[in-house]
């Protein structure tokens, strides 16, 4: 039984350990949530509720512009409507009495129809006259002042979110040996003292023929008052035979 004994206990001495290894690589912490709002109307800005630096929630007004022109659109297309039902039923009257015939009141219900696209359309343009945030964040910059005039499609505003952050690391390509998405990493933040945690959420699948690197993109996972921009080092572990 002792002789059994030792040669197990001989036989684990002489099994591969495994333990794990640390790689690093730098990264650089991006924001999921970032845009430039455009102004999709030719009008002048009204006003800037929200200043560079400054935060605002979801559905805040971000830029209002001077929209009198288009309500009065609005509300000029909104009296036709109005014309265009009262003719429309005139019509209907007029044919249970067999006074006209049926391309009368076709003629009279695609006016009506007509008229209803058109209030559509002048609504639509005086919700654009408010432009409000996707989601919250804060404001990076403004491209406009208040009382300029602007186009059709120029740049306004650009904001970026803080709820969904993620970090973009290159590494070489010979870690995709043993590199795989949901991988947890230690996110080590310059000029931080505390590390983030982030799980590799995704491998780009193409590799830089120069450099023989890989980007991939993890997710951070706790809340932290990291901000897009920031630097730091990704501290990885693999399995390392010994």
């Amino acid at each position: 039984m002792r002789a059994l004994m030792v040669s197990i206990l001989v036989a684990l001495f002489l099994l591969p350990s495994v333990a794990l290894a640390e790689y690093e690589a730098r990264a650089v912490i991006k924001a999921l949530d970032r845009a430039v709002l455009s102004g999709e109307l030719a009008a002048k800005v009204k006003s800037l509720p929200v200043r560079p630096g400054e935060a605002f929630s979801k559905g805040d007004s971000l830029v209002e512009l001077d929209c009198a022109l288009y309500q009065a659109q609005a509300d000029k297309v909104s009296a036709e409507v109005r014309a265009a039902r009262i003719k429309r039923d005139n019509a209907r009257e007029l044919k249970a009495l067999n006074s006209i015939g049926e391309l009368d009141v076709a003629l009279a219900q695609s006016e009506y129809a007509q008229s209803l696209s058109e209030l559509q359309i002048a609504r639509l343009n005086t919700e654009r006259c408010t432009i409000k945030a996707p989601w919250d964040g804060k404001v990076v910059s403004l491209h406009v002042n208040a009382h300029e005039n602007i186009r059709q499609q120029q740049e306004l505003i650009e904001i970026v979110g803080f709820s969904a952050l993620e970090a973009e690391i290159v590494v070489p390509a010979a870690w995709l040996n043993w590199l795989e998405p949901g991988q947890s990493i230690r996110l080590l933040v310059d000029d931080r003292t505390e590390p983030a945690e982030a799980v590799v959420s995704a491998i780009i699948p193409a590799i830089d023929a120069v450099s023989q690197t890989v980007l991939l993109r993890a997710t951070i996972t706790q809340e932290s008052e990291l901000i897009p921009g920031m630097s730091a080092t990704a501290v990885i572990s693999a399995p390392s035979a010994q």
